[in-house]
């Protein structure tokens, strides 16, 4: 399986107002990316969360949060390092990953933690 989508799939990005928007809404889990545009890991990563987004419709909303073109989100919104990507439930941020993932660890990841079974974990 190929980790790359298309040049143009991309993430919408939000900013502070955004993002808050975004985590009030609970009516699916939130996965955030915490990205920058210079972090050369942070532009491989955006194409393998693009590529996932379908297979996770309906069950999970993406977006992204440059925390160098929105420094009005206040750094205990967001991990220190970039690329993170964090998942919210019902508002709450549940789990965070730091890091270069790959597809198939992104899968692993993301059915874990959408798995009803794991409800209560956090």
């Amino acid at each position: 399986m190929n980790d790359v989508a298309s040049p143009a799939a991309t993430l919408p990005e939000v900013d502070a107002a955004g993002l808050a928007a975004a985590l009030s809404d609970h009516s699916l889990p939130l996965l955030v990316e915490y990205m920058a545009d210079h972090c050369v890991w942070c532009q491989r990563l955006e194409p393998v969360l693009a590529a996932a987004q379908p297979k996770f419709d309906g069950r999970l909303r993406m977006l992204k949060v440059n925390v160098e073109r929105h420094p009005e989100v206040k750094p205990t919104d967001h991990p220190r390092a970039v690329p993170t990507i964090a998942l919210y439930r019902q508002g709450r941020m549940i789990m965070t990953k730091s890091g270069m993932i790959q597809r198939q660890q992104l899968d692993v990841f993301l059915n874990h933690w959408l798995d009803p079974a794991n409800d209560g974990l956090a």
